[in-house]
Order: C-alpha cells, then sequence, then structure tokens
C-alpha cells in the first residue's frame, strides 16, 4: 500500500511533507521556483544532508528538473536560484533535460559578511530561467522607473501615461535580514521582491505555482498574495509549525 502524503492547505496554499520525488509530477503547474539547497553545508535541519556528493547532487537536480518539466503546461517557466558557479556547475546537467535555456537573471544585494582575503566578496546570486517552446511572458506586468526622466523621448513617454520600463536582467535587492519582521526562523529565505517578480513575468492569476523544495514557502506565499495558488514540497518535519503558522495567518 502506497504511503499517505502529509498534506497541509489553506488560503491558496498546499504544503507536502515528502521529497517531491514521491510527490511529483503534479498537473497544470504553469511556473515552478527552485531555491534548492545549494551544497555547502548549510544547517537545513536534521532531515537534509548539505554536504552529499557532487554527482549525486546534479542527479537532485535533473530529477527536479525533470520532474517539473513533466509536471508543467506547455507555455511553462522554471526559475533554478542558485549560486553562480553552482549554477555554471549545474548547466550541462540541466541542458540534458528537454528544457530551452531562456536568459540568466543576476540579483545582486548589499553584504557585509563573506569577506575573504583571495576572492571578491560574495554579494549576487544567479537566477537560470529555463522555458518551454512558446513560454508565456509578460514583461510589462514588473516595470521599473525610467533612469533619464529627463531624456526629451522619456518625458514624452511619461506624458503618455507610461509609468516605467522592462526591467534590466540585473536585478538589486536586499536580503532577508535577520531582524526583519518577514524573516521566518530558517536559513536563505529568497526577498519577496523576487519572488513577485518572477511569478508576475510569467503567470496570471489562478495559475500554479510550485517550489519543490520550498523551505518556509516564500514562494507559495507571494503567489497566495498574488491571486495564484501556490504549491510547496520539503521533506523537512522542522517546518511544519512555519507552514501551520503561515496557513493560520
Amino acid at each position: 500500500m502506497a504511503k499517505k502524503q502529509k498534506t497541509f492547505e489553506g488560503n491558496r496554499m498546499k504544503f507536502y511533507l515528502d521529497d517531491f520525488r514521491n510527490v511529483m509530477p503534479l498537473k497544470n503547474i504553469q511556473t515552478v521556483i527552485v531555491d534548492p539547497p545549494y551544497n555547502i553545508n548549510f544547517n537545513y535541519g536534521k532531515n537534509f544532508k548539505d554536504n552529499i556528493d557532487p554527482e549525486e547532487y546534479k542527479q537532485l537536480m535533473y530529477d527536479v528538473a525533470d520532474l517539473s518539466y513533466k509536471s508543467t503546461k506547455d507555455d511553462s517557466s522554471m526559475f533554478i536560484i542558485n549560486y553562480p558557479e553552482i549554477i555554471a556547475e549545474l548547466f550541462q546537467t540541466l541542458k540534458k533535460t528537454e528544457w530551452n535555456v531562456h536568459q540568466l537573471i543576476s540579483w545582486v544585494y548589499p553584504s557585509n559578511i563573506g569577506h575573504s582575503k583571495s576572492k571578491f566578496t560574495r554579494a549576487h546570486r544567479s537566477i537560470l530561467w529555463l522555458v518551454k517552446d512558446k513560454p508565456k511572458v509578460n514583461m510589462s506586468a514588473v516595470t521599473q522607473p525610467y533612469k533619464n526622466p529627463n531624456d526629451r523621448r522619456v518625458r514624452e513617454l511619461i506624458k503618455s501615461g507610461k509609468k516605467g520600463t522592462h526591467l534590466y536582467d540585473w536585478w538589486e535587492i536586499n536580503l532577508v535580514k535577520n531582524v526583519s519582521k518577514d524573516k521566518k526562523q530558517y536559513v536563505n529565505q529568497i526577498p519577496s521582491e523576487v519572488l513577485r517578480r518572477l511569478i508576475l513575468t510569467t503567470t496570471e492569476p489562478k495559475d500554479k505555482v510550485l517550489d519543490p523544495m520550498c523551505g518556509t514557502g516564500s514562494a507559495a506565499i507571494e503567489a497566495a498574495k498574488l491571486k495564484r495558488s501556490g504549491i510547496g514540497i520539503d521533506i523537512n518535519s522542522e517546518l511544519i509549525k512555519i507552514w501551520k503558522d503561515t496557513l493560520d495567518g
């Protein structure tokens, strides 16, 4: 008999306590956002070892990409957030899936930690954007203020009602600080503004957004705020209280 999956749901959100490989493929997912363990010995709790063999880690990332492809609609996107050197190491593995590489986005943030005597200070992560053949994309869903509002052509655009221009592929967004009201008691929380941009650009209201390694569930929470359905999967039972508090809130 198959093991019954433990789920928690409400307010446009659903969380699965399980390995994503036991839950997926799902159906009709529009966008997948993955902020995976980085395999650099972070403490993600008792149920995950973050220093596995590099080949095992590549297989893990292949599995999540492959199962995400099988879970999504024909016009879907997938975003993988990671350190740039890890994205580089995974690139050939991910190209073996059926996804097409669409773009690489740089998320930049100021940092006062991690200084090195031999390397420049790490202050950005890469977001690899993968798509199916004809992805749903709305580049006007999120805009930024014009950088040169005094330019004659820009003044004309503003006068005509335009409020901004398309985002660049370089985003400066602060990390979620430990003292922030949005901070959950968990490592490596992605800022809501990063998630908001990804979700609005590739989905419409009522679409489904999946995070198969969801941690505290930030992507599902942001999806629900934006009137989408958010689905999260994680194996860490220590997250149950955070999920329940989120659903009760």
